[in-house]
């Protein structure tokens, strides 16, 4: 099992959110952990920020079950009567961008 940090975002998320989120991501067979919020999360749009933590790249597998987990994701935030985020972005340890996704419905 790969892990993956998720970034909390006060502004945006309570612990149950969270715990949906973490739900989701176990579903790809991903060990997900929340992580300290490294940004203020209080934009107009706001981005689901994980952490990749393995050295290698994000699997195949994985990476093709994202987008439909994601929009599991936005669709929790819509029917819980909140902003779902923007977009979601996949960053390496590093700082690196590994993999983004637009998640607005328009």
């Amino acid at each position: 099992m790969n892990e993956i940090l998720v970034e909390e975002n006060f502004a945006r998320m309570d612990g149950r959110d969270m715990n949906v989120v973490l739900g989701l991501l176990d579903g790809l067979n991903l060990e997900a952990e929340p992580t300290a919020p490294r940004s203020s999360g209080r934009g107009r749009h706001w981005e689901l920020t994980m952490y990749w933590q393995p050295a290698g790249p994000i699997p195949e597998s994985t990476e093709a079950g994202l987008p439909g987990t994601l929009a599991e994701i936005r669709d929790h935030f819509v029917a819980a009567g909140k902003q779902p985020p923007s977009r979601a972005a996949v960053y390496r340890r590093d700082g690196l961008v590994l993999w983004t996704f637009q998640l607005d419905a328009g």
